[in-house]
């Protein structure tokens, strides 16, 4: 094999096919464990008359897009680990190093794959992110406003996630009915709670609006100081469940766009911000990583199952970490520099020093050799 030429760019774009070939499978199987997974929970809600059906897909595709910008870094270091894995166990590496291709070709490789697939990851950490939790939280906020009362079970207390409101019925009779009902929202630092004997749903005919029409009912309003003023005793009292328009979330960092969070000054705002900024380069770092942990081992008949539980440990225990670090910014235990950076600085110099490490065993190994005895 010639040195330069075509030939080294041929190997490059082989090493970046056997990389880039388990990379999909990886991204799928991640992502359909945890579309799974998140799709159990809103199931729940919806049973039990939280979330309304027709909302499920839009929060599950919602919730998959927030998840990529974490699940595509795992997949990237998890196809790295495997392609490099055969690449050592069927000696097609030490071929390349006898023909001249150096390991840092390798590592070249692996950083112009990881380094692409890092701005893809940043489009959907600085863009893509805030925008999905945006419409989830809006989603979200709608449902709460729109509870199904359709599906509510009797003795069971529902907590609408966004909005605070809490509904309790003792028992759903024929028809529909709702005996024994209680309510409990809170509009501008005062909670309101509403006690009805009966209660049923009313939908217009003309609008298609909802409303709850309770009867025998007393309303009650609770100041903070723990004192509390009997409104009044009504008959009838109707409360509409449907809200008109796009319903207001307030402020949720994680929805914010990133030029706003650019801005602030508050530690919770610039945790996130950290977090969003750092997503790119852990992509790069645990690329890297692949490396190592996919040369490890090499002739000494390692499976692949176990370089498999080894790149596990390390990534749950590097992005643990990297978690924990964020939660210290978020709540000022570690202030804003060197905020979550430190993680990725001591990530960086463990790496220099594992692929040091057999060039440092080497060198030592031969000084050993010439030594005389």
């Amino acid at each position: 094999m010639r040195r330069g030429g075509t030939h080294p760019l041929i190997i490059e774009r082989y090493i970046a096919a056997e990389v880039l070939r388990p990379l999909m499978a990886s991204a799928t199987f991640l992502l359909v464990i945890f579309v799974g997974y998140s799709s159990a929970q809103f199931l729940t809600d919806a049973v039990n008359g939280l979330l309304p059906v027709d909302v499920l897909y839009s929060l599950i595709l919602l919730k998959a897009a927030v998840a990529l910008e974490v699940l595509l870094p795992i997949a990237l270091y998890v196809s790295v680990v495997l392609g490099l894995g055969r690449l050592y166990g069927d000696s097609e590496i030490t071929a390349m190093l006898a023909c001249g291709i150096g390991l840092g070709r390798v590592v070249r490789v692996v950083f112009v794959v990881s380094l692409a697939l890092a701005l893809a990851v940043a489009g959907l950490s600085l863009y893509g992110r805030p925008r999905a939790y945006e419409e989830s939280y809006w989603i979200r906020a709608r449902a709460d406003a729109q509870m199904v009362l359709d599906r509510l079970e009797g003795g069971r207390f529902f907590i609408g996630t966004h909005s605070g409101r809490a509904i309790f019925v003792g028992h759903v009779g024929v028809g529909g009915i709702l005996h024994d009902v209680f309510l409990r929202d809170e509009i501008r630092n005062v909670v309101h709670l509403v006690r009805a004997r009966r209660g049923h749903q009313q939908v217009d005919p003309g609008s298609g609006r909802r409303r709850l029409v309770l009867e025998d009912v007393r309303l009650y309003a609770l100041n903070r100081d723990n004192t509390h003023d009997i409104i009044g005793r009504f008959g009838q009292f109707a409360i509409v469940l449907d809200t008109p328009g796009r319903v207001s979330v307030g402020y949720r960092r994680k929805a914010a766009p990133t030029l706003e969070l650019v801005g602030s000054r508050q530690p919770e705002d610039l945790a996130e911000l950290q977090w969003r900024i750092s997503t790119p380069v852990s992509t790069v770092l645990l690329g890297l990583l692949g490396v190592v942990v996919g040369r490890s081992g090499r002739g000494r008949g390692r499976s692949r199952y176990g370089k498999m539980i080894a790149a596990t440990l390390v990534y749950a225990a590097y992005y643990n970490v990297s978690a924990l670090a964020r939660t210290w910014v978020d709540k000022g235990v570690v202030p804003v520099v060197p905020g979550i950076w430190w993680v990725q600085v001591l990530f960086a110099v463990l790496l220099v020093f594992l692929f040091a490490l057999p060039r440092l065993r080497f060198r030592r190994r031969r000084v050993v050799a010439l030594s005389p005895r």
